[in-house]
């Protein structure tokens, strides 16, 4: 394989997986005119195709690649997906099943059986049986738990989709079908969602955190409002006293998170900056206008007499404020 070509066949593949498979066709094309004989080139141009919901080419690019040499294990798979997609269900369960009887040991083969599977009407309880191997084999990967879900949801086993769609979750949480697809399982069983101990211990550090800190908008914003009229034009030593006292207050909120929470819970304090935005830009926010009011308090027990750092302290308090109230809630 030449060095263009490879360059060409990433480019594709990264066009595919950021949701632009139209260019990737455009840019195969005209490799495949040139070179018609270079397996992954039809594979790629087969992926894509799949991605515009275009089955027929894509089996067409398929089946060309399954006649020349290579590996054969995606283009079974891709031959299988298109079939499936054709309503051809037999023929994609056979092209599945010889995927899997070649690479027995490989997760991309079991999850495209259980898919084509779970399509046909007489195939979806072995289907469930498949992702599970699946998902034995790649625990790791989040769309061997996001085939089963399906499978199970197709045959009604609400409790194993519910578990496989909050593992899928759990190892890409930004998958939106998942989560539309367990908002589906929760209500075809009738019952609210039950949240793992990891959900719930986290929800309750995010209540914690966001308590605390819409305490701290309120200290900060007006206790450093306060302190500037209180020393305009110029601060006096009593208004150190003061500011130290602003500085005690804003410690109240922080201590209480701490106190509250339990072991786990505190365990999940960490956590909730990465899953929360809004809690990390209101925090950083807080902690960056405290700390300008502890440098600027002991500065004026050491006989500062500038008002600047107040000024920035307040600024950061009321940006931060502002995340507080535009948010609306805790969420």
């Amino acid at each position: 394989m030449s060095e263009p070509i490879t360059a060409v066949l990433v480019r594709a593949a990264e066009l595919t997986a950021k949701g632009l498979p139209y260019k990737a066709i455009d840019l195969l094309r005209p490799v495949l005119a040139v070179n018609p004989r270079h397996a992954q080139a039809w594979c790629e141009l087969a992926a894509a195709l799949l991605d515009v919901d275009q089955p027929d080419p894509a089996l067409s690019a398929a089946k060309r690649a399954l006649v020349l040499d290579g590996d054969h294990s995606w283009a079974q798979r891709l031959a299988a997906l298109a079939l499936s997609e054709l309503g051809r269900h037999r023929e994609a369960v056979v092209s599945a099943r010889e995927c899997v009887r070649r690479k027995p040991g490989d997760w991309r083969c079991l999850v495209v059986l259980a898919d084509v599977l779970a399509a046909a009407p007489d195939g979806r309880r072995e289907a469930v049986a498949v992702a599970r191997e699946a998902t034995r084999l790649a625990p790791e990967q989040a769309r061997t738990f996001q085939v089963l879900g399906d499978a199970a949801l197709r045959v009604g086993d609400w409790d194993t989709a519910e578990h496989a769609y909050r593992t899928s979750l759990r190892l890409d949480p930004e998958n939106e079908d998942v989560r539309a697809n367990l908002a589906t399982a929760w209500r075809k069983r009738g019952g609210k969602p039950t949240a793992s101990p990891a959900h719930e211990s986290l929800t309750k550090a995010h209540a914690l955190i966001w308590s605390a800190l819409t305490r701290l908008a309120a200290l900060l914003s007006a206790g450093d409002l306060l302190l500037l009229r209180a020393g305009m034009p110029k601060p006096t030593p009593a208004l150190a006293y003061r500011a130290a006292a602003l500085v005690g207050a804003c410690a109240v909120p922080v201590l209480i998170v701490l106190l509250r929470a339990r072991r786990g819970t505190r365990q999940a304090l960490l956590a909730v900056p990465l899953h929360r935005p809004k809690v990390a830009l209101a925090g950083v926010a807080f902690t960056v206008s405290t700390t300008i009011l502890v440098v600027w308090t002991a500065g004026l027990f050491l006989g500062a007499t500038t008002m600047q750092p107040l000024v920035l302290s307040w600024i950061f308090a009321v940006l931060g404020g502002a995340v507080v109230v535009l948010s609306g809630n805790h969420r």
